[in-house]
């Protein structure tokens, strides 16, 4: 539907708590690591000798805690390859499902009413999407396996 004289076309805007996803998966390897985790300063714990421009959260990019901090000594995770980036193939997934469910709390059968009742059933959508995609909790065994593809057919193309 277009959106009319003076109308920008924005109905609805639901957010994403990827921070706070990304703050939980830092903190879990803080502590696993080893560094006091009471506070928040072992984010700011950073590679020494890298050949990045810019120092590296060591909480970030190594799966053990490096001798001297040194970058030679870190072991790489799967959580982020230079301390910038995410690494899709490990955060991807709850990503993009995050983004579905959220486009599903819009999408899916009709659009959402703008009556108090609608929009607090939007707001806990969302709230429900973040909290299955956007944590570290299990994800629901019945959202897992459902023969549901992005392909129209289960043939190969040939």
């Amino acid at each position: 539907e277009n959106p009319g004289d003076g109308e920008d076309g924005v109905r609805w805007i639901l957010v994403q708590e990827f921070s706070n996803f990304t703050s939980q998966i830092l903190y879990e390897n803080g502590k696993h690591l080893g560094y006091d985790v009471s506070s928040n300063d072992f984010f700011f714990e950073r590679l020494k000798g890298g050949t990045t421009s810019w120092a590296q959260s060591i909480p970030m990019v190594c799966s053990n805690k490096p001798k001297d901090d040194l970058e030679s000594e870190c072991k790489r995770n799967k959580i982020s390859p230079d301390g910038i980036h995410w690494c899709v193939e490990t955060l991807g997934p709850r990503f993009t499902a995050s983004i579905a469910c959220l486009l599903g709390c819009v999408y899916n059968g009709r659009p959402p009413e703008t009556s108090p009742e609608g929009l607090a059933s939007l707001r806990q959508c969302e709230l429900d999407c973040n909290e299955e995609f956007m944590s570290l909790k299990r994800v629901d065994e019945h959202l897992i396996g459902n023969e549901r593809t992005l392909f129209a057919s289960t043939k190969a193309m040939t």
